[in-house]
């Protein structure tokens, strides 16, 4: 996604727009972490509740819906804490700083690889829940419009993330072929 929007110059002293990249890149990664780990809640609350069989007021809601309420939660909790994170360790560095970060962001082909699962997930869940709540889907009731929106977005994010980790595994192969036909970054030393 990025790499699409923002120039990528050779050297790193010339990235422009080093602040706006890695403040978009921190923001985006905290949403998916906070949606991995606020996905995970509602089980964890499911498996105890049963265990305990002590009800709660979410326990009415459906399962779908204590889903999506909680990665909402969860991405933009994990949005606003890497956004506090980000701060906490920029403050005060140079501005070459931001501008080598943000390049090496943008020459990972790996991680571009993986915004473009991630925003394509963050797209479809979000317009896909916006148009099932717009309609009155059973498993979204009792949930504020915003709130289907974002945990669509944040259900995305996370399929996206696992869709590029599932697709990904042949790129491993071919950096493992070249390491081994010695054509890769670490090649076999020269005989003597």
């Amino acid at each position: 996604m990025l790499q699409q929007i923002f120039l990528h110059p050779v050297y790193a002293e010339d990235q422009p727009s080093g602040y706006t990249i890695l403040t978009i890149h921190c923001l985006h990664r905290g949403f998916t972490a906070g949606a991995i780990l606020g996905s995970i809640f509602p089980l964890a609350r499911s498996t105890f509740s049963a265990i305990v069989r002590r009800p709660t007021s979410v326990a009415s809601l459906p399962w779908t819906a204590r889903l999506l309420s909680s990665a909402a939660m969860g991405g933009l909790g994990g949005t606003a804490l890497l956004a506090v994170g980000m701060t906490a360790r920029m403050w005060g560095r140079e501005e070459i700083e931001w501008q080598d970060r943000s390049w090496r962001i943008l020459a990972n082909k790996g991680q571009n690889r993986e915004d473009d699962w991630s925003v394509g997930g963050i797209l479809l869940g979000a317009v896909g829940m916006g148009i099932m709540a717009r309609r009155g889907a059973g498993f979204t009731a009792g949930m504020p419009r915003w709130r289907y929106m974002v945990g669509g977005a944040a259900a995305g994010s996370i399929l996206g993330t696992v869709g590029h980790v599932l697709t990904s595994s042949g790129s491993v192969q071919d950096v493992e072929e070249k390491v081994v036909a010695g054509e890769g970054p670490l090649k076999p030393k020269e005989a003597s």
